[in-house]
């Protein structure tokens, strides 16, 4: 996303991925079947991406390409905030760890900055939250914590079926 980068999402099936820029730092991904939103917003040399919905299997692979494509773009890593995901499965745990470890292949970070009680269990039972734990000067905060304003949650797109309506 630096460095006039732009987000390569992968050709969408008829219809099932939206992309919204509303400036070069800020991008929303919606994945229209399942209603997984995504916003990027790049700051500094980090990239922090807001998870909103379910993610499982339907969703995962898209979720998988988002988190490569702004680990690859962004000089210092990625922070995720997982606050606003209701549903969390072993797709999803796969996709952040195979994200990390390419973060860790590319000698970048890779955060969870804030999880749902759906995730933070995924995270707890399987034993690999420490993986995904903050550096010690990160600010952490738990999803509890966040306002609705600190927690602004991107709507979902109206669709029937599989377009999107505007």
């Amino acid at each position: 996303m630096s460095g006039g980068r732009s987000c390569s999402i992968p050709p969408a099936r008829s219809g099932t991925v939206t992309v919204t820029s509303a400036t070069r730092a800020v991008r929303v991904v919606r994945h229209l079947r399942s209603g997984l939103v995504m916003r990027l917003t790049e700051a500094g040399g980090l990239v922090r991406v807001a998870v909103h919905g379910e993610v499982d299997l339907d969703c995962a692979d898209l979720l998988e390409h988002v988190l490569t494509d702004a680990l690859r773009s962004s000089p210092d890593g990625l922070h995720l905030d997982l606050s606003g995901v209701g549903f969390f499965d072993c797709a999803g745990l796969n996709t952040l760890l195979r994200a990390r470890a390419l973060a860790v292949a590319e000698g970048r970070e890779m955060s969870v900055t804030s999880a749902s009680a759906a995730v933070a269990r995924v995270l707890d039972l399987t034993r690999t939250w420490p993986a995904f734990t903050p550096p010690a000067d990160a600010r952490v905060v738990p999803a509890d914590a966040l306002t609705p304003a600190d927690a602004r949650a991107v709507p979902a797109p109206r669709t029937i079926g599989h377009t999107h309506l505007a």
